[in-house]
């Protein structure tokens, strides 16, 4: 399994203080918590979403009966073992795009300016590296995930193509969509 030589579970502090464990998710274990995640993020939040976090097959297959070799996802866990914050890695199938990860990040309101979906998309990084990748891409609605976007930016990720108007809230109102995408390189020296 990718998730055996990542290190996992790993521990996180917060800003705050407050620790949380990131590790992969257990499918039996973590189905009522993904749940109660996704359920206690705002409307507005899962307005964004790219699935229909109300949908409970959508969301088992997502992240419960997910496939390995396609979509890795990461949870972060609360000492009450609540999931706070949510990480994904999607693999290409082999051929042209084998070598690209397409990353998502999702973190619960009371968790955010924390440093967690930093730390999670750190976390997603490494795992593209260890799993070879040479490329990863995410996409964030500018005017809503501008935070997101200042942090992709420190770890190097760039602003590739942006799609003007191409998001619309509930009201109506247009979002350009920022496609940002890391270049990983090969051979990192340890020291």
């Amino acid at each position: 399994m990718p998730f055996s030589k990542h290190g996992y579970p790993r521990p996180l502090i917060l800003k705050n203080g407050q620790e949380v464990w990131l590790r992969p998710v257990r499918p039996k274990e973590d189905e009522k918590a993904l749940f109660d995640f996704l359920e206690g993020l705002s409307a507005d939040d899962r307005w964004y979403l790219d699935f229909d976090a109300s949908d409970p097959e959508t969301v088992r297959g997502c992240f419960i009966n997910f496939k390995p070799q396609r979509l890795l996802p990461i949870v972060a866990v609360n000492q009450a073992g609540q999931v706070v914050g949510l990480g994904t890695l999607e693999r290409n199938h082999p051929g042209a795009r084998g070598h690209i990860g397409r990353i998502r990040v999702v973190v619960a309101g009371d968790y955010r300016n924390q440093r967690l979906g930093t730390y999670i998309l750190l976390d997603l990084i490494q795992l593209a590296v260890n799993l070879g990748l040479r490329v990863l891409t995410a996409e964030f609605i500018r005017g809503i995930e501008n935070p997101a976007i200042r942090a992709a930016r420190r770890l190097d990720f760039f602003e590739q193509a942006v799609v003007p108007e191409y998001a619309k809230d509930p009201r109506g109102n247009r979002y350009d969509l920022v496609i940002m995408v890391k270049r990983i390189h090969r051979g990192y020296d340890d020291f």
